[in-house]
């Protein structure tokens, strides 16, 4: 499936909700590939309403290039493959980039030296889920359930804290619940709570509504030194804090609601796979067993 498969098919269905179903995408998913593809362009390439969508005068002849484009992809592709298996497209973000990869690059590599392994950071999980969807990676770090038509292997449950500055009247607290700090507090958001494939996106709005947000969503460095200077609170997984804390005056208070966020390799089914990435998979299986392990004997976050 290419770039433009998501828009003729939403034309041949006349209805986003029918193309989505068909293609194994969420709704929301589908409008977003669509939307990105027509201010890339340009160019309107539907009309929407509650009936569904009709291709716009631009639009019927756009359809037809990129029905060219598709065919011409595919044969691309086919002619590729062999290739393509010394390819190995990743998808991650930082916080396993950090804590695992090293361990499972060096496992891989010692297996397949000439295997060229290309890593891409997906800032939100949603990204993630279309390049798997879309054949960019071949499997991609993800958290949130499975999506239609692929496969999931649950490796870590991340639980999620809530960050204050050691000079916070918070920080004395061994465990706290969100309902405590939403309206009292100034949350400071990250890329984590404002993506809606985020456990914590709930969280997020409930912020939003109930005070007003003064800071736009923050890498989670920045964030952390905010919360360092008493600028606000704000919450992540313990993967992620493990690197951000060190040396850092802030307090980590585990939440009453047990909020956890389930870090997974995120891949097509099993007859679509190649063998790198079939590889890559044990092998990243077996390295966070060996880290869960190693994680047990350290002292928890919060202490």
């Amino acid at each position: 499936m290419g770039k433009y498969a998501p828009v003729i098919k939403a034309a041949e269905c006349g209805s986003m909700t029918r193309a989505a179903q068909a293609m194994g995408y969420t709704q929301p998913s589908l409008g977003y590939i669509i939307n990105n593809i027509e201010n890339e362009l340009g160019v309107k390439i539907f009309y929407r309403d509650q009936r569904g969508v009709t291709p716009t005068e631009a639009g019927v002849g756009l359809l037809e290039i990129m029905r060219q484009i598709e065919a011409m992809e595919k044969r691309l592709q086919e002619a590729a493959r062999v290739s393509k298996w010394e390819l190995l497209r990743v998808g991650i973000f930082s916080s396993v980039a950090s804590q695992w990869m090293p361990e499972i690059l060096e496992a891989f590599y010692q297996s397949y030296p000439e295997a060229v392994v290309k890593l891409e950071n997906e800032p939100y999980y949603l990204t993630g889920e279309l390049g798997v969807k879309e054949h960019k990676l071949d499997c991609s770090f993800f958290a949130g359930p499975c999506p239609s038509g692929l496969e999931t292997l649950p490796l870590y449950e991340d639980p999620y804290y809530l960050v204050t500055s050691k000079n916070s009247d918070l920080a004395h607290l061994k465990e706290i619940s969100v309902w405590d700090v939403v309206g009292r507090y100034q949350f400071i958001p990250t890329n984590e709570s404002t993506d809606a494939g985020s456990s914590i996106h709930e969280i997020y709005q409930l912020f939003a509504k109930s005070s007003r947000l003064d800071f736009q969503p923050q890498e989670n460095q920045m964030a952390i030194a905010l919360v360092e200077k008493g600028l606000g609170i704000t919450i992540l997984p313990g993967l992620t804090l493990l690197d951000l804390i060190p040396n850092r005056a802030v307090t980590v208070i585990p939440l009453k609601e047990n909020l956890t966020r389930t870090v997974s390799l995120l891949c097509p089914r099993e007859s679509e796979r190649s063998h790198l990435t079939n590889v890559f998979l044990r092998l990243t299986q077996q390295r966070v067993e060996k880290w869960k392990t190693f994680q047990k004997g350290r002292r928890p976050l919060n202490l």
